[in-house]
């Protein structure tokens, strides 16, 4: 909690609640993009030391909100919604082939453990802890690649920044974080069936509201 002037009180001395506090600021745009995180400033106005403010800059840097440039600092990362979309385009085409795998080969014991993902990433949302959300749902997109065993695709999936952006377009999505936890029963659904048009179709779905959702900010 944050009092009147600013400083958290003793007893929150955590990470990850200046990471929070750091995070509105920058969804807040009182910090802005490419504007520098120093450290010993945001120490000083939480009362805090500054090693729980720098574990929480290098969380938000693995989120994707904070860029480290070298012998530079931390700065706000500038998000380039071309970025994001391209990125998306990618993912649609990488998952499409790794789903058209995924449904000829994919086990009961997979599947089982894909919806137990699922079924986290919906009671993440019930816990109203954004950062699991985002984990388990790149997670339920990594398990897809997993099961697709096509170790080319899974290397270029990885460089796609699947955390980073998943992140960033979840915090800036017109859609609530239940919506978007639920659009991946589709994915789910046709991996059950085993269905290989159903598979394309749910991919390609999935990926058109994610892209158009993107193209609709200004």
């Amino acid at each position: 909690m944050v009092e009147a002037d600013g400083k958290l009180k003793k007893r929150t001395l955590y990470s990850d609640e200046i990471r929070e506090v750091i995070k509105q600021a920058i969804i807040s745009e009182e910090l802005k993009p490419g504007e520098r995180v120093v450290e010993t400033r945001w120490a000083k106005k939480l009362g805090v030391s500054q090693s729980p403010v720098r574990e929480a800059i290098r969380d938000l840097e693995m989120m994707g909100f904070i860029e480290n440039r070298p012998y530079q600092g931390a700065f706000v990362r500038k998000m380039d919604k071309k970025d994001v979309i391209d990125s998306y385009y990618v993912r649609e085409a990488l998952e499409m082939a790794a789903m058209r795998y995924a449904v000829e080969v994919i086990t009961d014991d997979q599947l089982e453990d894909i919806l137990n993902v699922m079924d986290e990433m919906k009671q993440a949302v019930k816990d109203g802890n954004f950062e699991l959300f985002v984990e388990k749902d790149s997670l339920f997109h990594e398990k897809i690649m997993k099961v697709s065993n096509n170790e080319l695709l899974i290397k270029l999936w990885n460089q796609c920044k699947i955390r980073e952006y998943t992140s960033i377009s979840a915090w800036i999505s017109d859609l609530t974080l239940e919506t978007l936890a639920e659009r991946h029963k589709s994915l789910y659904q046709a991996l059950k069936t085993r269905n290989k048009e159903m598979a394309m179709e749910a991919v390609t779905e999935h990926f058109e509201v994610l892209i158009e959702e993107m193209n609709n900010i200004s």
